[in-house]
Protein backbone atom coordinates (compact mmCIF):
# COMPACT_ATOMS: atom_id res chain seq x y z
CA UNK A 1 0.00 0.00 0.00
CA UNK A 2 1.26 3.46 -0.86
CA UNK A 3 0.69 6.27 1.61
CA UNK A 4 1.36 9.94 0.97
CA UNK A 5 3.81 11.30 3.54
CA UNK A 6 4.49 14.83 2.37
CA UNK A 7 3.59 17.40 -0.25
CA UNK A 8 6.07 18.91 -2.69
CA UNK A 9 5.42 22.25 -4.38
CA UNK A 10 7.46 23.98 -7.09
CA UNK A 11 9.98 25.11 -4.45
CA UNK A 12 10.49 21.65 -2.95
CA UNK A 13 8.99 19.82 0.08
CA UNK A 14 6.56 21.73 2.29
CA UNK A 15 7.25 21.80 6.05
CA UNK A 16 6.40 18.34 7.46
CA UNK A 17 3.80 19.58 9.97
CA UNK A 18 2.01 21.81 7.44
CA UNK A 19 2.17 19.02 4.86
CA UNK A 20 0.70 16.44 7.28
CA UNK A 21 -2.11 18.80 8.30
CA UNK A 22 -3.03 19.40 4.66
CA UNK A 23 -2.97 15.68 3.85
CA UNK A 24 -5.31 14.98 6.79
CA UNK A 25 -7.68 17.74 5.66
CA UNK A 26 -7.67 16.37 2.09
CA UNK A 27 -8.31 12.79 3.28
CA UNK A 28 -11.11 13.91 5.60
CA UNK A 29 -12.74 15.90 2.79
CA UNK A 30 -12.42 13.12 0.21
CA UNK A 31 -13.85 10.45 2.53
CA UNK A 32 -17.05 12.28 3.48
CA UNK A 33 -20.19 10.10 3.27
CA UNK A 34 -21.33 12.00 0.13
CA UNK A 35 -18.19 10.77 -1.67
CA UNK A 36 -18.10 7.24 -0.22
CA UNK A 37 -19.41 3.97 -1.60
CA UNK A 38 -19.42 0.80 0.48
CA UNK A 39 -20.40 -2.44 -1.19
CA UNK A 40 -22.04 -5.40 0.55
CA UNK A 41 -21.03 -8.35 -1.61
CA UNK A 42 -23.40 -11.02 -2.81
CA UNK A 43 -22.75 -13.93 -5.18
CA UNK A 44 -22.34 -12.75 -8.77
CA UNK A 45 -21.56 -9.09 -8.00
CA UNK A 46 -19.28 -7.10 -10.25
CA UNK A 47 -17.82 -3.76 -9.15
CA UNK A 48 -15.79 -1.52 -11.45
CA UNK A 49 -13.96 1.69 -10.53
CA UNK A 50 -11.46 4.08 -12.09
CA UNK A 51 -8.14 3.81 -10.24
CA UNK A 52 -6.95 7.14 -11.66
CA UNK A 53 -9.46 9.07 -9.57
CA UNK A 54 -10.47 6.75 -6.75
CA UNK A 55 -9.16 5.96 -3.29
CA UNK A 56 -10.18 2.46 -2.29
CA UNK A 57 -9.61 0.13 0.61
CA UNK A 58 -10.60 -3.47 1.17
CA UNK A 59 -12.11 -4.38 4.51
CA UNK A 60 -11.28 -7.70 6.18
CA UNK A 61 -13.11 -10.70 4.76
CA UNK A 62 -13.22 -14.45 5.25
CA UNK A 63 -10.22 -15.84 3.32
CA UNK A 64 -12.21 -19.01 2.55
CA UNK A 65 -14.94 -16.99 0.79
CA UNK A 66 -13.58 -17.79 -2.67
CA UNK A 67 -13.24 -14.20 -3.88
CA UNK A 68 -11.79 -13.69 -7.35
CA UNK A 69 -10.24 -10.48 -8.65
CA UNK A 70 -9.86 -9.80 -12.36
CA UNK A 71 -7.82 -6.68 -13.06
CA UNK A 72 -8.27 -4.92 -16.40
CA UNK A 73 -6.16 -2.02 -17.57
CA UNK A 74 -7.05 0.23 -20.48
CA UNK A 75 -4.35 1.65 -22.72
CA UNK A 76 -4.08 5.35 -23.38
CA UNK A 77 -3.49 8.54 -21.51
CA UNK A 78 -4.85 9.25 -18.06
CA UNK A 79 -7.82 11.63 -18.29
CA UNK A 80 -7.58 15.06 -16.72
CA UNK A 81 -10.53 16.68 -14.98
Amino acid sequence: MTTARHIVDSNGPIDFRRSAELLVRLRDWATQPDFTYRHKWTVGDLVIWDNTGTMHRATPYDPTSGRLLQRTKLEGEEPFA
